[in-house]
């Protein structure tokens, strides 16, 4: 059976570097689908016997291809129904927009949320009938905790366009070095993420606030590296103004890391009692709670050991690919 995978990504590298894209062709392959890639009107394919659609903004594409032959579309990703700051999310779209966004919830065979948050939001706001909540997950035995003693290093993973690092407080986690420095002279921040609109002006940020030299910004990097810093550091950072999901927290967590965020969007169900969640981002704030970190390395294996069991517990690989399955069985059933 021939199922047509789509993700509108503008760099087809992504579907290898984001890991929620690679598991989704992964499971499938399990399953028995011979996967076709789609990233754009013409890779969609109009004979493929399921469609299986990233994002609800681009799903009236693959939408318009399956309705042609009653074929059934599953759509997934974060919805972004409701942010505590107005101009980003469902509410804040022009009213055509919103249209095209309701038209694609009600005309897929199944609307796959990544959160409760946006599972309860959606279906009881917009009277969706055929949701599901199915979350993130990840495979445990490759985020793993590594071997001996963790390094000076904060760790951050953001993309660095301006509305990712805004969202994500990167300027903030910049203007909190100094203070954690104060404390703890000999700590690293790290930055990982695609360097974007944002990029010129956070280098000049560190440069002004003379921390450029224990602060680096490697940019998008390779699984493999990603996994051995998330195993390395001291504290995993990460921020927020509001999060749909969070997998780079997850994954993080799955290292062991000791995870500092915020209780905001669906990051309380994601890190639950097994990380610090604090109110606020001033740079006092996330670095009187790095310090508090970097001093108490007890209280830091605590939450690395807590976040890994919590992960292995709720998030699996398997308890996707089961989920997944049993939807798409369903389905097909009801055709």
């Amino acid at each position: 059976m021939r199922v047509c995978f789509f993700a509108p990504v503008s760099n087809r590298r992504m579907l290898e570097h984001a890991e929620y894209y690679k598991q989704v062709i992964d499971i499938l392959r399990e399953l028995g689908f011979d996967v076709t890639i789609g990233t754009s009107w013409s890779d969609i394919p109009w004979t493929a016997d399921f469609y299986f659609v990233w994002w609800w903004t681009w799903a009236f594409l693959p939408i318009l291809k399956a309705r042609l032959h009653k074929r059934p579309v599953l759509i997934t990703g974060t919805f972004d129904y409701r942010w505590p700051i107005p101009g980003y999310d469902y509410h804040s779209r022009p009213e055509w927009q919103k249209s095209i966004l309701r038209l694609s919830l009600r005309l897929s065979s199944a609307n796959v949320f990544v959160s409760q948050l946006e599972y309860l939001g959606v279906t009881g706001g917009l009277g969706i009938k055929n949701g599901y909540y199915v979350p993130h997950v990840l495979n445990t035995d490759l985020y793993s905790e590594g071997i001996g003693e963790r390094d000076d290093i904060v760790l951050t993973v953001a993309g660095l366009q301006k509305p990712s690092a805004e969202r994500k407080c990167v300027h903030e986690i910049i203007r909190c070095v100094p203070f954690v420095r104060a404390s703890h002279p000999s700590v690293r921040f790290t930055i990982a993420g695609e360097h974007g609109s944002a990029y010129a002006e956070l280098q000049t940020l560190a440069r002004k606030l003379k921390v450029d030299d224990v602060l680096s910004f490697p940019g998008v990097i390779p699984r493999d590296c990603k996994i051995r810093l998330m195993q390395q550091c001291k504290v995993y950072l990460q921020p927020s103004v509001y999060e749909g999901f969070g997998v780079a927290i997850l994954e993080a967590m799955s290292c062991g890391a000791a995870v500092v965020s915020n209780p905001v969007g669906a990051v309380p169900e994601v890190v639950g009692d097994a990380g610090l969640l604090v109110e606020g981002r001033s740079p006092e704030i996330l670095a009187s709670v790095v310090n508090r970190l970097l001093s108490d390395a007890p209280l830091r294996r605590d939450l690395g050991r807590r976040a890994r069991e919590r992960v292995k517990t709720l998030f699996s690989f398997e308890r996707r690919k089961s989920a997944l399955e049993r939807i798409i069985r369903d389905i097909f059933a009801r055709r």
